[in-house]
């Protein structure tokens, strides 16, 4: 039996600060089949760039940039 995929969306606005530990604590769930759509908009810190590195990463991880 296939187990179902499960979609994490992630909404990311200016907090590079907590982001990391967001990020990594989703990445070690026990549960593999997942995706994570990381939605930056319009971060003005370093947000994006933890994203970018996440995906880069783990192809689990999508990043989606949106104007703010």
């Amino acid at each position: 039996m296939n187990e179902p995929l499960v979609s994490i969306i992630v909404p990311v606005y200016n907090v590079e600060s907590y982001l990391s530990p967001c990020l990594e604590s989703i990445q070690r769930q026990s549960w593999r089949n997942l995706e994570v759509l990381m939605v930056d908009d319009g971060s003005t810190d370093g947000s994006s760039a933890v994203c970018a590195d996440m995906a880069v990463a783990d192809p689990r991880f999508r990043l989606l940039r949106q104007r703010g």
